[in-house]
């Protein structure tokens, strides 16, 4: 499956920042480790936003917990409204760019705070899914040890799990299983 240039990295944005919080982990609970990972999206968010300072980390810590519950959402009503209380609570404002040389839309507020962009756009990438594929394509990890979340890319929409590694962890485990009984 694919989206459209300007969804592709703000939908995988989404999911990574949602997924900095496990069952058992947290691997967003401080300052540091906040800007090591939106250091990995600073292609994205520099120029356009403030960097992040120590300031920000809860209110990217909520941001995360509110994309959670758009992705959680089986019901498309509900996603929506959530999507639309983040679009309206971090600015996010369509606007025409053609800083790449090739005229495509932004959404985020331009010369804003780390925390506007990234809610502006986490939430944006999440609504193309919705409009383009449905919340069916949002899903929970199947595995016993694993609550991260994913966008189904897959044709038949049969994904279970959100990596290779726990598909395999869980096929082995029932390997296992069936070769006990």
């Amino acid at each position: 499956m694919d989206f459209s240039h300007y969804t592709t990295k703000p939908v995988e944005l989404a999911v990574a920042l949602t997924n900095t919080k496990g069952i058992n982990t947290d691997s967003l609970a401080d300052p540091d480790q906040m800007v090591a990972f939106l250091d990995e999206y600073r292609d994205m968010w520099e120029g356009v936003a403030r960097p992040p300072g120590e300031s920000d980390l809860a209110a990217i810590q909520e941001l995360r917990a509110s994309l959670r519950e758009v992705i959680d959402s089986a019901d498309e009503e509900l996603a929506a409204g959530k999507v639309n209380d983040l679009l309206d609570a971090y600015g996010a404002t369509p606007r025409l760019s053609t800083h790449s040389g090739t005229p495509h839309f932004h959404f985020e507020p331009v010369e804003s705070s780390i925390v506007c962009w990234l809610g502006a756009i986490t939430a944006m990438g999440l609504a193309s899914v919705i409009v383009e594929h449905g919340v069916e394509r949002f899903g929970v990890c199947d595995s016993t040890t694993c609550d991260d979340v994913f966008v189904d890319t897959s044709r038949n929409r049969s994904r279970r799990h959100c990596s290779n590694t726990c598909s395999t962890r869980e096929a082995v485990a029932a390997y296992r299983k069936r070769q006990a009984d």
